[in-house]
């Protein structure tokens, strides 16, 4: 597999071989192992697993999940299966099973027999309980998990997080658990059947409303618990948007907003000068809301993000812009890290994605392509 970086030191899980037959929750999860030196094995049936569907939009996720990884076709009807099976069983470490494919049923199992295993299994409601062979989608998943209840805007409907949530968030759990789980192995040489449900990594992940429950018995909504106020919201500027929190309880926040405003000689520092300002349960009505955005934007939209945000941060104002996926993929400090990456797709075109989210010293980060179904068939016969 070619490289773009030669590494510089050994990577952390170089040495261990995972056996990945993931296809949707638990893809990144082997994929992160894959990064950090680990040989991820993708075990395919002659079909592939389901996420080798060739649209350009599923190509680039698919690329972009298994890179590193390696491909072997795995015909588990073939009458040489199990001895096969049990071979590539017994070099693993760890395996990581998905609802709906290969050896997820037979997870207990596998347990029983090689106990020395890091077994993940990942499913969207976990294996056991009324729900564990219910269907699901990202959507519905967002939905059991309670996401999407705290998801925009408190006088709109719930709103779905874009992209594949379902996909992401089990994933880190999963591979967060997983490396403990292997930590334990190889300190104590017990293995580990674990069991993520994706409903349950989505409901452990929701702001902090469980903390407001256990703190003050109150449910949280949309809108967070700090957008009451009228001063603490999205605001457009001249070039997008800015993220402003100023109520009146922030430090100085507020003052050294109306300073500023009433410094440029702008008519929104005498209205905002009003008395009815310092009422702080005045300024969580619909009514100051609708003042504050009307009037203030008058104010920001003179601006562009970066005006606004230099002089929030010499004015100590809690303020700073709202990026776009654009403004992400431009934005000079990430660039200055090198946290974009080239990438080969299987077509041949090479395709800019997000790289590690942190840096290990020396550095070894390594970035490879996706494999082809059956890719490293011919390493089957090391184990015969």
């Amino acid at each position: 597999m070619a490289n773009d970086k030669e590494t510089i030191q050994t990577p952390p899980y170089q040495g261990i071989r995972i056996l990945d037959m993931t296809y949707r929750y638990g893809l990144y999860a082997g994929k992160l192992f894959a990064d950090l030196g680990a040989e991820v094995i993708r075990l395919e049936p002659p079909e592939g697993l389901p996420d080798r569907v060739r649209t350009p939009e599923a190509e680039q996720r698919f690329t972009f999940l298994n890179a590193n990884k390696k491909s072997v076709v795995f015909d588990f009807s073939s009458p040489r299966a199990g001895e096969l099976l049990d071979a590539l069983l017994a070099s693993a470490k760890v395996v990581f099973v998905e609802r709906g494919g290969p050896l997820y049923d037979r997870a207990e199992q596998i347990r029983a027999a090689m106990p020395q295993l890091v077994i993940t299994a990942i499913s969207p409601y976990g294996m056991t309980g009324p729900l564990a062979d219910a269907p699901a989608s990202d959507l519905v998943l967002q939905a059991s998990g309670g996401i999407a209840w705290m998801s925009g805007r408190i006088d709109r409907e719930p709103l779905a997080l874009p992209f594949v949530q379902a996909t992401m968030v089990p994933s880190i759990y999963a591979a967060t658990v997983t490396a403990i789980a292997l930590n334990h192995l190889e300190t104590s040489g017990q293995g580990h059947l674990i069991d993520v449900s994706v409903q349950e990594c989505i409901a452990h992940s929701l702001q902090n409303a469980i903390q407001v429950w256990d703190l003050e018995r109150r449910i949280s909504v949309r809108g967070g618990e700090g957008t009451r106020d009228a001063a603490e919201d999205i605001f457009p500027c001249r070039d997008g948007f800015v993220f402003l929190s100023s109520p009146t309880r922030v430090g100085n926040s507020w003052n050294s907003l109306i300073a500023w405003i009433t410094e440029i000689e702008h008519p929104a520092g005498t209205f905002f000068s009003q008395e009815r300002w310092l009422d702080r349960e005045w300024r969580t009505t619909k009514d100051a809301r609708e003042e504050f955005r009307a009037v203030f934007t008058t104010f920001s939209t003179l601006f562009d993000k970066e005006e606004l945000t230099r002089q929030a941060i010499a004015r100590r104002i809690v303020m700073g812009p709202v990026n776009r996926v654009s403004d992400v993929i431009a934005d000079p400090q990430l660039a200055y890290r090198d946290f974009f990456t080239q990438v080969e797709m299987e077509s041949g075109r090479r395709i800019r994605f997000p790289g590690a989210p942190y840096k290990l010293t020396p550095q070894v980060w390594v970035t490879g392509r996706a494999p082809t179904l059956g890719e490293h068939n011919a390493m089957m016969k090391e184990l015969v």
